[in-house]
């Protein structure tokens, strides 16, 4: 019976840090999100061809970065979830 507990304990916990992960990651993708969202709008504003090619870059590359973060919350969402 300590067996089946301690494998329920450590079940719980592994879920509880996945969703913590989860939580972790999709915090990070609002964060792209708006930092991109930002960006683009001083990509608009600005004067020069140059500036505003490369905070458009960056501003793609934040966009990427949210995408990636929500694979990631995705992903520990799916092990918080556990086998079943």
């Amino acid at each position: 019976m300590a067996v089946k507990d301690d494998a329920d304990s450590y079940a719980r916990d592994y879920a509880a840090t996945a969703g913590q992960q989860a939580a972790f990651f999709r915090e990070q993708a609002e964060r792209h999100r708006r930092e991109a969202a930002r960006i683009r709008h001083d990509a608009e504003m600005s004067t020069g061809e140059e500036a505003r090619a490369a905070q458009t870059k960056r501003a793609e590359q934040l966009e990427t970065l949210g995408r990636h973060d929500d694979t990631m919350a995705d992903a520990f969402e799916a092990r918080a979830r556990g086998p079943h």
